[in-house]
């Protein structure tokens, strides 16, 4: 029985370690929830998705920034980011966010029905770790802007 103990005692002190280094992989950098609404010239987007693009930070390694962040547009305007996990959010930092249409040969039947997202438009923004319902406005002319709140 002495043995058992003794077996039981060494492979808990190896076992602890090991399981308190588990968890968050060390390239995941700390991520804050991200909701929000799109418009296009006051009118709810209601196709398409966005992406949160951490800006590099270091001149060292472009990579250095961290994934990017990721949500579908619903047919409210309402999106959720996620970047590592379901609706876990964007890294804290600053951003570029762009916006993609759903289908670019469906170009002529969103235009028709008022639902166009222009591609390619980008504006920047910075991902606070709590406050982060964001209202982005586009506009068919001129830059698109970014406002906190609902």
């Amino acid at each position: 029985m002495k043995l058992n103990w003794m077996y039981l005692a060494i492979l808990s002190l190896v076992f602890v370690p090991v399981a308190s280094g588990c968890g968050r992989a060390s390239y995941m950098k700390d991520v804050a929830p991200v909701t929000g609404y799109v418009e296009l010239d006051g009118k709810p987007v209601t196709e398409g998705y966005v992406t949160f693009t951490p800006k590099v930070t270091s001149n060292a390694d472009p990579l250095s920034s961290g994934k990017a962040a990721s949500g579908t547009i619903g047919s409210d305007g309402k999106f959720m980011l996620s970047t590592y996990g379901n609706n876990d959010g964007a890294i804290i930092g600053e951003h570029t966010v762009t916006f993609f249409r759903p289908d670019p040969e469906d170009d002529e039947q969103l235009v028709m029905r008022n639902r166009f997202i222009p591609g390619g438009k980008q504006v920047d923004v910075e991902i606070l770790p709590d406050d982060n319902d964001l209202q982005i406005h586009l506009h068919r002319k001129g830059p698109a802007e970014v406002t906190r709140g609902s």
